[in-house]
């Protein structure tokens, strides 16, 4: 009775040794799709300016800070950059309200507006952004792109094309065509009927 109780204990043993084992293979192999079916995944465009905006008119405040205390500290040419400076953040700030009221694109789970920066969501304020050759990004119907280029760290072009295409819900979208594998800027001009055009600064990884 011993040595079979003895056996029957090894034989579970074993058995629930392999089946670990192959739940970890099963768990890895997920893991690796899933990682996947990310670098595809199709970004929102109106989410991807409205972070950029946002971190776009933090640094225009600190270099018109800097230019105010030089202008106290008597130089008076800094008034001309603080007044250039207020213009640019002044047509941001409506571009990020001409974001909200467009129509959103729409996710897996539904209609995707914009979410501006919280501090407990950090993707919504970080707005580096990872590219592949396979990255779209969908802009919808009313964002109009007229020019897509990209800068290395240099400030030196990247030869980069976006293709016009539509997502899996017939949405406009662009579909990035690049060897890019480094760090840069990803410059989005967009015409807006209500105020022309403007560019839209994005910092960029490509894989």
């Amino acid at each position: 009775m011993t040595l079979l109780t003895l056996f029957l204990s090894a034989f579970i043993m074993l058995s629930c040794s392999n089946q670990e084992q192959t739940s970890q293979e099963e768990l890895t192999s997920i893991n690796a799709k899933a990682s996947v079916e990310q670098d595809n995944y199709e970004l929102n465009g109106p989410q991807i300016y409205y972070s950029s905006a946002e971190a776009e008119i933090k640094r225009l405040n600190l270099e018109k800070t800097k230019h105010v205390v030089a202008f106290e500290n008597g130089d008076k040419e800094a008034m001309a950059q603080i007044e250039k400076i207020q213009i640019e953040i002044e047509k941001l700030n409506r571009f990020l309200d001409f974001l909200m009221i467009i129509k959103p694109i729409v996710g897996p789970r539904g209609p995707i507006p914009p979410q501006p920066c919280l501090s407990d969501i950090e993707n919504n304020c970080n707005p580096k952004r990872k590219l592949t050759s396979k990255t779209i990004i969908v802009v919808g119907e009313e964002l109009i792109v007229s020019k897509v280029i990209v800068k290395n760290y240099k400030n030196e072009l990247v030869d980069t094309t976006f293709l016009p295409v539509e997502d899996s819900f017939s949405q406009s979208a662009l579909q990035l065509k690049s060897d890019f594998k480094d760090e840069g800027v990803m410059y989005t001009t967009l015409k807006i009927k209500v105020f022309g055009e403007i560019t839209i600064p994005t910092p960029v990884i490509g894989l």
